[in-house]
């Protein structure tokens, strides 16, 4: 009972469960090109598991055989691109690459990798919560690495090194992120970590006091000040225990005091960050 209680005040927190038009309400897709979005399903070996994954394609990718692309995967991959697959709304990542192509010739290949449903708040979090075991996020940053960006780099002319490799996560898929950059730097180079669900585990900052990044690396922490009582100072103390162990350069956290806790709200932050995330490539926004 108190496991389920737990859960249902936890929905008002949710990537899913936020204010925004249902997804029945929207009859045809709103992805920005559909000739440039594809979709197709991976195993993921160590959760057992297939997923879908939902990649969008940079305006002029199949004119430029020569070309190679940075890649930025984006967790709940089903509210990323299309408001048709999401309850709560898109992040609209095809309309802000598109843009930020055009404003600052920043072309890159955007993948969103969907989320579980009902085990998402297992999946995506390597660190326990004695209200929702088992943590399996080990075993999804695995097939993230092992499964899912394989064969991204094999269908898709990408650049593979960890210089050009983004994870963009929010609230556990922000937890995702965070994970991602601290356990895994040979792969991910950056992070971009929306409203993350700090509350869920002590140990996320415990362990990201004693892991200072990697050269290269580049996080940016993002929260509003609409949200709840406790995100916005959650956000700033992790971003103070990055700050102690790595270089200020490396490292942005904005705060809008105006924004609420949605997928709206993420979407205005998106062009900043991937601007930031970029630099020098791309220009602040």
């Amino acid at each position: 009972m108190k496991r389920a209680l737990l859960a249902s005040a936890l929905l008002a927190f949710a990537p899913w469960a936020v204010t925004a038009a249902p997804a029945e309400a929207v009859r045809e897709s709103t992805v920005a090109a559909p000739s440039r979005f594809e979709t197709f399903t991976v195993a993921l070996p160590t959760l057992g598991v297939e997923r879908t994954l939902r990649v969008y394609l940079p305006r002029g990718y199949t004119n430029c055989e020569g070309c190679r692309y940075p890649v930025v995967y984006f967790m709940d991959g089903q509210n990323v691109f299309d408001a048709a697959t999401s309850y709560v709304g898109e992040l609209g990542a095809d309309e802000a690459l598109d843009e930020l192509l055009v404003k600052h010739d920043l072309a890159v290949i955007a993948v969103g990798v969907d989320h579980g449903g009902e085990a998402r708040m297992n999946e995506l979090s390597v660190w326990e919560n004695p209200e929702f075991k088992p943590a399996r996020g080990e075993a999804f940053l695995a097939d993230l690495v092992g499964a899912v960006k394989p064969a991204i780099d094999a269908r898709y002319r990408t650049r593979p090194a960890a210089a050009s490799t983004t994870i963009v996560g929010s609230l556990m898929g922000g937890l995702m992120a965070h994970a991602a950059v601290l356990r895994r730097p040979d792969v991910f180079g950056g992070a971009i970590i929306f409203s993350p669900s700090y509350w869920f585990s002590r140990a996320i900052a415990e362990e990201t006091a004693a892991t200072p990044l990697k050269s290269g690396q580049r996080v940016y922490v993002y929260a509003g000040g609409m949200e709840s009582e406790s995100m916005l100072p959650q956000a700033r103390a992790m971003f103070e225990t990055f700050s102690v162990r790595s270089p200020s350069t490396r490292l942005n956290f904005l705060e809008d005091p105006n924004a609420g806790h949605n997928e709206a709200a993420w979407r205005a932050a998106l062009p900043t960050a991937l601007c930031w995330r970029f630099a020098p490539i791309c220009e602040p926004c």
